[in-house]
């Protein structure tokens, strides 16, 4: 790992367990890091892009097996990418994000999942990779005052496989009662609009990559999908 990841994952670390002026809303992602269930890997963007593509791609290939072999752990990846550097501005973090998306599905040699279709223009798509369907978000210091939206001075990437929330979901008495308890959680964490493509409390959207990098000001996203590839 350079140097740079290095000190980025220690940001992130420090983020997620710091209770001071409050608590990181999310308290799985807390929760996870302090357990050690938090899996970090690196994209350096100083080397060629194929071969990042490539490395991390592999990474999340070892990520899902190892969810696999403990499915009653809640786990997350948390992807690096880097170095930091100040002067980009928040569209920038954006394109890099669903760029990077893009040149995993590249390298995903597993069959998709039959409940997803893998036309990002149909409301019911997600990102898959391995056979899992991922939940996946996208950090960035760009974000400002959205500040749980910022983990370190990176891009950082996150992803976590849904069959972790199949007990938590928005349609059981647990999901509805997290969900409540993130969002008095973010109330206190930031001083910002929730976003509003993340659902109205009880349930979420039907476009859930419009939670993976919304915008800024949290108004709804609009258009297609970001992604580009072609359906297998």
């Amino acid at each position: 790992m350079p140097r740079w990841a290095a000190e980025e994952q220690q940001r992130i670390h420090e983020t997620l367990l710091a209770t001071l002026p409050s608590p990181y809303p999310c308290h799985f992602g807390a929760i996870g890091e302090s357990r050690g269930t938090n899996h970090y890997t690196y994209w350096d963007l100083n080397e060629d892009f194929r071969s990042e593509a490539k490395a991390v791609a592999c990474d999340l290939e070892d990520f899902i097996a190892i969810q696999r072999d403990l499915p009653d752990e809640r786990m997350s990846l948390l992807l690096m990418v880097g170095p930091p550097d100040p002067g980009r501005v928040f569209a920038w973090y954006r394109t890099m994000f669903w760029r990077i998306l893009s040149a995993l599905h590249a390298y995903d040699r597993a069959p998709q999942p039959p409940d997803v279709p893998d036309d990002p223009e149909d409301p019911r798509w997600e990102f898959t990779f391995g056979g899992e369907t991922l939940f996946t978000f996208g950090t960035c210091p760009a974000y400002g005052p959205r500040r749980s939206r910022t983990l370190g001075e990176c891009l950082v990437i996150g992803m976590q496989s849904r069959t972790v929330f199949r007990s938590i979901n928005g349609s059981t008495p647990a999901g509805r009662a997290a969900k409540k308890r993130i969002r008095r959680s973010l109330a206190a964490y930031e001083d910002v609009p929730l976003l509003a493509d993340s659902g109205d409390g009880k349930g979420s959207t039907t476009h859930k990559w419009k939670q993976y990098f919304p915008d800024v000001d949290g108004r709804p996203l609009t258009g297609t999908c970001p992604v580009r590839w072609e359906k297998r």
